[in-house]
């Protein structure tokens, strides 16, 4: 038997829902309260913002008899996907060339314990989201792409384009003194490491590249100088553990 005034009770909470966890209506991240007759069935959804999780405890904790066998679907801003696909690129992922499907299933099971996904921080990070998105959409015009689209460029060119343009140098984003040596020096399983994943070289190895080059540009010279302290604290690092292997071994 269905509780008393279900309908009611389900659409108030989700609107209570939305408050308490600061949901953006403008954004379409306001959860909304669906309900399908001809499977008799309630779904509570929503756009980005807190996660499955969240929302089901949350729920249940506010009337449990209410949502008893309702469902909740969380779905995505394209803003979501293009920063869930730099995130789960960043993070190593084994990217297999373009298979955007793939690609999206990845990206949304590294999103499903982020709570709002579709909000990057000021800078950089939202300009490599813009990037992304433009990207995605191809020079349609549109500004606009599907989640397949999005995380299927990141699985096809990496992320280092979204730095540093090819052929576009007036449109590089800010590099730290770390990747602007990395994308002048890395060189095969490296340089691989850097287009797909942003991994840098470590700082022994920056400062080795320069070195070793008679003809290193002023930037990539100000670059290692700044890493100098860094520089001193890796090898410190390693002479340590130098020191507890002779140590062990005796």
């Amino acid at each position: 038997m269905a509780p008393k005034n279900r309908s009611a009770r389900i659409r108030k909470l989700a609107s209570a829902l939305s408050e308490q966890f600061k949901l953006e209506y403008s954004k379409r991240e306001w959860i909304e309260a669906e309900y399908d007759e001809r499977r008799a069935e309630w779904t509570l959804s929503w756009t980005d913002g807190p996660t499955l999780a969240q929302v089901t405890r949350a729920a249940r904790a506010a009337d449990k008899e209410a949502v008893e066998g309702v469902r909740y679907e969380r779905r995505y801003s394209q803003q979501a996907y293009a920063l869930g696909a730099i995130g789960w690129a960043r993070a190593g992922a084994d990217l297999q060339g373009g298979n955007g499907w793939w690609a999206t299933s990845q990206v949304e099971e590294h999103l499903a314990k982020v709570k709002n996904p579709g909000r990057p921080k000021p800078g950089r990070e939202t300009d490599m989201v813009e990037r992304l998105i433009a990207a995605a959409d191809n020079g349609r015009g549109r500004n606009w792409a599907e989640g397949s689209e999005i995380c299927g460029l990141v699985d096809k060119r990496g992320l280092a384009w979204l730095l540093i343009p090819a052929g576009k140098p007036d449109e590089r984003l800010p590099l730290t003194p770390l990747e602007v040596l990395t994308a002048r020096y890395a060189r095969g399983e490296k340089q691989r490491a850097w287009w797909e994943h942003l991994t840098p070289l470590t700082e022994l190895e920056a400062f080795a590249a320069v070195q070793a080059d008679p003809e290193a540009p002023a930037e990539a010279v100000d670059a290692v100088l700044e890493l100098v302290p860094d520089v001193h604290a890796a090898i410190d690092a390693a002479v340590a553990n130098l020191r507890t292997r002779t140590s062990t071994s005796n």
